[in-house]
């Protein structure tokens, strides 16, 4: 007999697994027994090997970087922040010094005075190049309202000077009389 059935214990007949009486003679069939252990869950049903191994390494390494800490003098943890401080001012300082070393401005001869140019102002965002070019490398950028000095407009490109120094050459669209 098939595990979907039963036999009736009085009269033989089969009946279906889950009946609570016998079809044949009506005789009360003994409930189903029921498993006496559960299966386990199974945790590659829904983590793979890797990451269960990942996430079980993770937990170490925080739980050893606690214990650590905890272990640590307060007063070496306080040095440790303020050694942090430290750094990121110096990174900071040490970020703006690059750039502002990038955006160095061209070695020409600064202009004698602002009478020699006109003033103008930037428009828009405005790449100030090396040479009087689409393609001449970008030596600084001026921000919209920057004004300059600007002087020698050739080919539609004007030198323009920012505090006296020559920071290279703009084209003309990008600037506009105040």
């Amino acid at each position: 007999m098939g595990g979907s059935y039963r036999k009736c214990s009085e009269c033989g007949k089969r009946a279906l697994s889950i009946a609570t009486r016998c079809p044949g003679c009506g005789h009360e069939l003994p409930a189903p027994a029921a498993p006496e252990f559960e299966p386990p869950l199974d945790l590659r049903r829904f983590l793979s090997p890797r990451v269960l191994g990942g996430i079980i390494a993770t937990i170490a390494v925080l739980a050893a970087a606690a214990l650590a800490r905890a272990r640590r003098p307060l007063e070496q943890q306080s040095s440790l922040f303020s050694e942090a401080q430290s750094v990121s001012a110096l990174s900071a300082v040490a970020y703006t010094t690059t750039a502002a070393a990038r955006l160095d401005t061209v070695t020409a001869a600064p202009l004698p005075t602002a009478s020699a140019g006109e003033v103008l102002v930037a428009r828009t965002w405005t790449n100030v190049r090396k040479s009087r070019s689409k393609r001449g490398d970008v030596e600084a950028v001026l921000l919209p309202g920057d004004t300059v000095v600007a002087d020698s407009l050739e080919r539609a490109w004007y030198r323009v000077a920012l505090e006296g120094e020559v920071l290279g050459y703009v084209h003309r669209s990008t600037l506009a009389r105040p």
